[in-house]
């Protein structure tokens, strides 16, 4: 059973819809529908280590986590299609509670159904354990198994709700997007989605395998354990703080060319792997053209961690910055010296300097590359660079609110407008109205520039390109 949504009257709501259960490190299993259930109050978010009060759940945290939240409109006379986003979070905070996941202003349109899933979150959701077989051989890409069986979920109930199971888009913001591309590569996906509209996510990140079991390795030690299969019976919030004490604490190396980090690995070639095929290069050979991407990117992504990360950016100066580039994300020293001077202007401080060349490398980079394969393989591909509106600078999350058809706090005029166009581009992505868009990438660079401009993003970013040239952005 439904009820009607607080801020939007013309939306029924179901909240956390159980779609699947799994015990700790275990492959999720399909749940049915039970209709009969109330369904209005928010599910629990997964285990994590922040507090919950910004998560908004009901329901608190838990390991049994595995829930949607469904929006349709008040009146459905024909099968519409259906928006599914994934939460972001660097894959270990975040949840379909959150405001920014609330899909019912895009649904208040009448022309969407929305869905948005939780899945399970750091150590419990993207610790590897497959290398110690027995009861832990399950435990690869955790998360990524969880979004799979919601999305099969979706196309065996979501007609039930009024959406149409051959019209469903994928869209999600930073991990939330990584993850969404990542299904490109992984195993039984096709048929469960047929686009995907990506903000500050892209087909990289992948933690490679040798990280992804040393993390494993150094979980362990911190928790004092000798038998891997003890993980089963630790206390939830011990492990995730364990796990995340192992990881470095810089912002950018956390994401460097190795990807120590927690999060998506590089499965594909283990048997029991959940990656068929690393994604981008699935998207360069043209196996998945039938699907539509867009993939959007702001203008000063890595700037959040200078104005809200609580961290200090600065590693000292111009000749450190090349240091870094050449030893973490090895590239030639006379190629990383121009990668500094192009993005250096006089006067700038030094941790301005690092999150723009890090915003150039990490977010720019492979968003182009990824859509110009996309494009060159015969698939249709959009890409979007957002800047500041008047009170919302163009760091990483800028656009959020946006994306799930909502409205910031306190946003300005010149915000709201900003946004809108955001919340109308998924709208158009999932209703297939390409004429409602902007020119598609083809062989050459093409971005729709929004908001204010420090660059002229069909200039910029070809000099991106040819300052990157040859630098692999795993």
């Amino acid at each position: 059973m439904s009820k009607q949504n607080k801020k939007f009257p013309n939306v029924r709501e179901w909240l956390g819809v159980p779609y699947a259960r799994a015990e700790r490190f275990k492959k999720p299993t399909l749940l049915p529908y039970d209709a009969s259930q109330a369904y209005d109050q928010s599910g629990p978010a997964a285990m994590q280590t922040v507090s919950v009060n910004w998560l908004t759940t009901d329901k608190g945290l838990s390991e049994d986590c595995l829930n949607l939240s469904i929006w349709a409109p008040e009146r459905v006379t024909e099968p519409l299609p259906v928006v599914v986003y994934t939460h972001g979070g660097g894959w270990t905070i975040g949840s379909n509670t959150q405001d920014t996941s609330d899909l019912s202003g895009l649904v208040s349109s009448g022309k969407v159904i929305g869905v948005a899933i939780n899945y399970r979150l750091g150590a419990l959701g993207w610790l590897s354990l497959s290398q110690y077989g027995g009861a832990l051989k399950d435990a690869t890409n955790l998360g990524l198994q969880d979004i799979v069986v919601a999305l099969q979920w979706i196309q065996e109930n979501i007609a039930q709700f009024g959406g149409d199971p051959k019209q469903v888009t994928l869209t999600g913001h930073s991990a939330g997007a990584y993850n969404s591309l990542a299904l490109l590569g992984v195993k039984g996906t096709q048929g469960l989605f047929h686009r995907i509209v990506a903000f500050s996510g892209f087909p990289s990140r992948y933690v490679p395998r040798w990280f992804a079991e040393e993390l494993a390795d150094r979980t362990l030690k911190k928790l004092q354990l000798d038998n891997p299969e003890e993980l089963l019976s630790v206390d939830a919030e011990t492990l995730l703080n364990a796990t995340m004490s192992c990881l470095d604490k810089d912002p950018i190396r956390l994401h460097a060319l190795d990807n120590r980090n927690i999060g998506m690995v590089a499965d594909w070639d283990l048997p029991n792997g959940v990656f068929a095929r690393n994604p981008y290069e699935v998207i360069a050979s043209g196996e998945r053209s039938d699907i539509d991407i867009l993939i959007s990117s702001t203008t000063y992504e890595v700037g959040w961690y200078v104005l809200y990360g609580g961290k200090d950016l600065s590693i000292g100066g111009l000749d450190a910055l090349v240091d870094e580039l050449v030893e973490y994300f090895h590239v030639p020293r006379l190629q990383a010296e121009k990668i500094v001077q192009f993005h250096y202007q006089e006067g700038m401080p030094f941790d301005e300097l690092r999150a723009l060349i890090y915003t150039s490398f990490s977010f720019t980079l492979p968003a182009t590359r990824s859509l110009l394969n996309h494009a060159k393989a015969g698939g249709r591909a959009y890409q979007l660079n957002i800047g500041p509106a008047q009170g919302a600078l163009a760091v990483h999350g800028t656009e959020m609110y946006g994306i799930v058809g909502q409205e910031a706090p306190n946003a300005s005029q010149e915000q709201k407008e900003r946004d809108q166009f955001v919340s109308q581009t998924v709208l158009n992505m999932a209703l297939g109205q390409f004429d409602q868009l902007w020119t598609p990438v083809t062989e050459l660079v093409e971005v729709k520039d929004i908001g204010q401009r420090p660059f002229e993003s069909n200039t910029y970013i070809p000099e991106i390109l040819n300052l990157f040239e040859g630098v692999q952005r795993t």
